[in-house]
């Protein structure tokens, strides 16, 4: 809380409401983590089975540990062996479960962190549980997600090295905060590096500081500036098969044909479907309404009663310095890099939408508890309101779990989900649930993360296992050379007649529930 509110505020408030109004809005938010079995998130089941992978690789009972081999490189490693390690102690989907819990506290905290780094209103915390499940989450991509804690800690730990007393107890913990949350950042996600190329440059220029804790900052980014380019050149020294197929190269990255770009028209009509649309009706929609007004209700606020800083010109522009770097992320960068890396600008719409909250003013004295009451309850209703969504989707999917009852341990299972679609979910939350069945059977699935290099489990080789053209037009296979490899193939938004056509007869169905059938090939 703001020096100004000390004075007057009763002391019970000033201990007891903020701590209790986070609590409030965390424990709102991570419920509908745990309201199911089934998250409505794209890429989740593949993520579960790579994590899978690490354990499973070391156990000699795993029939096709020989296809497949451990090759951890220089990013994605934070995600996938901080689950894997929660997995040593629980099932797996409940440790994925704990970790993105452990993930949503550590976005709120870090902004916390930041935001008093900054020198803002902690209360503005609250408002940003309601960012949590955005673009990022229902496309499954956690790994950037868990990034945002770490590039928030990044620019705290930096400005408090520039701006604390230099050399004393905290500075010194400042300093290796600094140091390690880069680091931890680029062995989680490279693509955050982005953002941070260009905020922290701008934070030592704005921050206030002297020659010998400039340096001192500079040189607490070595660590991460190098992992980022050793991993940089090791990606130059290994680049992508070039090929005109789904998820191939067709240039170097210096290549203008190597990226794709989407009109600024199209990214700002999509910009309120980045940040709440997980659901059909947009039954998510309304939270982020609300966000909005209570957005509106902080600058009001402040207005009535605005808040004296004793700050010079400089530090006072370091929050919309950086909402604006994050907002240019979203409107200029790309968004693929065939072959190397898709969906980028999207993702940071989160974060845009997190920084926008830290260039609110906030109000003085005690009217500051209306906007405490309001970004509560907005916590809370945002998060039931996504726990019903969430609750809702669980019970369509719930029936896979029949599905994947009749399938037999150590299966090979051939993904041949034509339509990925939801009744409840907007996104293809079903494409990867081959890999899902995969995992609950000890099996292997036809398409995988490991064909890519950056994830920590790679195919052995690519010619070991047939795998799907492209996942998402999967009935476009060869029964000779792919398909009859496998011996279970999972169905869904096509007649199994038409799929094998005059193949047919060398599979037999062995489960049908819903939209979902399941068949096995004939001995």
């Amino acid at each position: 809380m703001p020096r100004s509110l000390s004075s007057e505020a009763p002391s019970f408030w000033i201990r007891h409401l903020f701590p209790l109004c986070f609590a409030a809005c965390l424990t709102a938010s991570i419920v509908p983590l745990w309201i199911g079995r089934y998250l409505p998130a794209v890429d989740w089941p593949q993520h579960l089975y790579l994590i899978h992978l690490i354990g499973a690789l070391k156990d000699p009972s795993f029939v096709f540990a020989d296809l497949f081999v451990e090759a951890p490189g220089w990013t994605y490693l934070v995600f996938y062996y901080s689950v894997h390690f929660l997995e040593k102690i629980l099932p797996i989907e409940i440790a994925f479960k704990v970790w993105l819990t452990i993930l949503f506290a550590g976005i709120g905290f870090s902004f916390w962190f930041l935001l008093r780094s900054l020198k803002r209103s902690r209360w503005l915390t609250l408002i940003a549980f309601p960012m949590l499940f955005t673009y990022s989450f229902y496309w499954g991509l956690f790994s950037f997600m868990a990034t945002i804690p770490w590039t928030f800690l990044s620019i705290g730990f930096f400005i408090h090295v520039l701006s604390d007393e230099f050399k004393t107890k905290r500075w010194v913990l400042c300093f290796i905060g600094s140091l390690l949350s880069l680091a931890l950042l680029q062995l989680t996600h490279a693509a955050a590096m982005l953002f941070l190329a260009i905020a922290l440059p701008a934070m030592l220029l704005l921050t206030p500081s002297d020659r010998p804790r400039r340096w001192a900052a500079v040189l607490s980014l070595l660590p991460g500036v190098a992992l980022f380019l050793i991993w940089l050149a090791a990606g130059q020294s290994n680049p992508p098969e070039l090929g005109a197929g789904p998820w191939q190269a067709v240039g170097a990255l210096t290549e203008a044909k190597t990226y794709v770009f989407d009109p600024l028209s199209r990214r700002l009509t999509l910009l309120p479907a980045r940040l709440a649309g997980g659901f059909w009706s947009y039954a998510d929609r309304p939270a982020l309404f609300v966000w909005l007004a209570v957005l509106l209700l902080t600058i009001v606020l402040s207005i009535l009663r605005p808040q004296s800083s004793d700050l010079p010109l400089a530090p006072k522009f370091r929050p919309a310095v950086l909402f604006l770097i994050a907002l240019a992320c979203y409107l200029f960068l790309p968004m693929d890099v065939k072959g190397y890396m898709y969906q980028i600008y999207p993702r940071y719409a989160q974060l845009a939408a997190l920084l926008l909250i830290a260039v609110l003013p906030f109000p003085h004295g005690p009217i500051y508890r209306i906007y405490a009451v309001a970004a509560t309850l907005l916590g809370l209703y945002s998060g039931i309101n996504l726990a019903i969504q969430f609750h809702r989707f669980d019970e369509e999917a719930r029936e896979f779990d029949e599905v994947v009852a009749a399938i037999p341990e150590n299966s090979k299972i051939m993904h041949l989900v034509v339509n990925p679609k939801s009744k409840n979910s907007t996104h293809a939350v079903y494409l990867h649930y081959a890999a899902l069945a995969a995992l609950r059977t000890n099996g292997i699935p036809s398409f995988s993360l490991a064909r890519h290099d950056p994830f920590p489990v790679h195919y052995r080789s690519m010619e070991a296992v047939p795998m799907s053209r492209w996942e998402w037009r999967p009935q476009q296979f060869d029964w000779k050379t792919e398909a009859s490899w496998y011996d279970v193939y999972l169905i869904r938004g096509m007649s199994p007649e038409k799929l094998f056509g005059k193949n047919i007869r060398r599979v037999e169905m062995i489960q049908e529930v819903g939209d979902w059938k399941v068949y096995r090939k004939k001995d």
